[in-house]
């Protein structure tokens, strides 16, 4: 007969308190707690910049398949200028976050920025002289993604340093 220490299962690591799953205070949250991390000037340019920038690539790769799809009228083509806009978030986001953790975010994010309001540009010239070919949306797709994967984690670490961690994660407190 097996004893009891042959059949407890192992013991499993414990996670930080910062990552175990709080559970909600009892209470409404109200609308000031939800937006608290607004009340930073620095937070709120940031919020409204992102939100305009955000829309404009997501806009831009809406406009790349919808343009590659009335060129060629092919799936294939429509498929793989999603993935090759998207591929290289996945090769290079680990080193773009590797990178945002050695280096000022804000500069990073200055410069994928502009790498990303370049190829909108290209784009749209491209477009407007009429000269656009396929391969010019797969490269530009694919030199967006690489950018993206540089700013997503460096944006996503600034947002803390604009602000305190308790703004942007208060939640209702119990009365």
């Amino acid at each position: 007969m097996p004893s009891e220490e042959t059949t407890r299962p192992t013991p499993i690591a414990s996670a930080p308190p910062e990552f175990i799953a709080q559970p909600r205070p009892k209470g409404s949250v109200s609308w000031r707690d939800t937006f608290a991390a607004l009340k930073h000037r620095n937070f709120r340019l940031f919020f409204i910049g992102q939100l305009v920038s955000l829309i404009g690539t997501w806009m831009q790769t809406t406009a790349q398949g919808w343009l590659v799809y009335q060129l060629t009228g092919s799936k294939v083509l429509l498929g793989m200028v999603a993935a090759v806009g998207t591929l290289p978030m996945l090769v290079f986001s680990l080193w773009g976050g590797s990178v945002a953790d050695r280096h000022p975010k804000r500069t990073i994010m200055f410069y994928t920025q502009i790498a990303m309001m370049i190829t909108a540009f290209v784009f749209a010239a491209l477009v407007g002289s009429g000269h656009i070919q396929t391969w010019h949306i797969l490269a530009l797709a694919a030199m967006g993604g690489v950018a993206m994967a540089f700013d997503m984690p460096a944006r996503q670490a600034f947002m803390v340093e604009m602000t305190s961690h308790e703004d942007l994660m208060k939640r209702g407190v119990a009365e």
